[in-house]
């Protein structure tokens, strides 16, 4: 799964297809990700807040769903965030995350430790925006409960991402291609569920 940088920065140029560019809008894009304010979450507790299935069909079906049955109950701002970090979960692993690993493990990085270089790499990537992203999200200090995760551990979770936003891009194996590939995916994905 990407990490926080990449989601933003996925939700930055899908923000511009979409018209979405509010203090909700990238606080929903990090929710998803609160479990592990503390370190890596629990898989019970990560799988529970990106309505996550095994299957990636199902999982699709499962945020399609969860969007259905939310989407009268938050600010569509944050829930559109929100479900748009998980879709780009879904698709990293549908089309991304094979090949990152194949190219990783090129490097004579044996497969046993291909994963963890790659979530190593991508806490180094950066893009510009970030400082523009970081601005809005220091705007305001709502947060709202949702799957189970409180407004308190959100609003601290939001503050441990501005603080990591000093990456220095020195990402090996993700590149801009990858993200723009990544962000057209999610929006051809993202526009066939909202019918």
């Amino acid at each position: 799964m990407p990490s926080i940088s990449i989601h933003l920065e996925v939700g930055y140029l899908l923000s511009k297809k979409i018209n979405l560019n509010s203090y909700n809008y990238y606080l929903g894009l990090i929710t998803p990700d609160s479990p592990n304010l503390y370190g890596f979450g629990p898989k019970e507790e990560r799988w529970k807040t990106h309505v996550r299935r095994k299957d990636l069909k199902k999982w699709r079906e499962s945020l399609k769903d969860f969007y259905q049955k939310e989407k009268n109950n938050y600010p569509i701002d944050f829930l559109l965030g929100y479900f748009i970090h998980i879709l780009t979960d879904i698709i990293y692993d549908d089309y991304f995350y094979k090949q990152v690993k194949n190219n990783i493990m090129e490097n004579h990085i044996l497969e046993e430790y291909a994963h963890n270089t790659m979530r190593e790499d991508m806490n180094h990537y950066y893009f510009k925006e970030l400082e523009e992203i970081k601005s809005i999200l220091l705007r305001e200090n709502t947060a709202y409960k949702i799957n189970s995760i409180s407004e308190k551990k959100i609003l601290l979770w939001k503050e441990k991402c501005i603080k990591d936003f000093s990456f220095n891009n020195t990402s090996k194996y993700i590149k801009k291609e990858t993200i723009y590939l990544l962000t057209d995916i999610v929006y051809k994905e993202y526009i066939a569920m909202m019918e």
